[in-house]
């Protein structure tokens, strides 16, 4: 059937040479693969930022995507770099955070070993639904002795601010 004025369908176009027939539906086609962002290929971009407040001097971490294996001593080492000495008030945004890189978990739970004297509160925000978030904090909190705060009262867009 022929359609006057408008771009052929992706099962009517040719397929190129060598390309396979779900190759032309592009990054929205297949599941979320580490080193994607919300179904776009990563382009430089890493899964997580810190910033420091300057009204509280409170650490924010927040994570966007899947956070690939090669990304968590990167992370951690600039986590390093922003902690004080002591009573360092430090938050972890998960709220972005998608997928699960189990992974990650051990390389966590060996830095919060080695800092526990200089870390004051951590506070994890979370999604409202984010329940299997909430379960592995629950089993580092108890491997590490911290206690984590856990905020999931928060809109995914609202600003951290003053620490919480």
């Amino acid at each position: 059937m022929e359609r006057r004025g408008a771009e052929p369908r992706d099962s009517e176009l040719p397929l190129a040479a060598g390309e396979a027939p779900d190759e032309r539906r592009g990054p929205a086609a297949a599941p979320l693969q580490v080193g994607q962002l919300q179904g776009r290929p990563e382009r430089g971009r890493q899964s997580w930022a810190i910033t420091k407040l300057a009204s509280t001097g409170a650490i924010v971490m927040r994570f966007m995507g899947p956070t690939p294996s090669a990304e968590v001593f990167e992370c951690l080492a600039a986590l390093n770099e922003m902690m004080p000495g002591k009573n360092a008030n430090i938050i972890f945004d998960l709220r972005e955070l998608h997928g699960h890189n189990p992974e990650t978990k051990q390389p966590f739970k060996n830095w919060l070993l080695e800092n526990k004297p200089r870390i004051g509160q951590i506070t994890l925000v979370l999604p409202k639904a984010a329940t299997i978030n909430k379960m592995a904090a629950a089993v580092i909190s108890l491997a590490t002795g911290i206690t984590f705060k856990i905020r999931d009262d928060l809109d995914e867009r609202a600003a951290i601010a003053g620490g919480l």
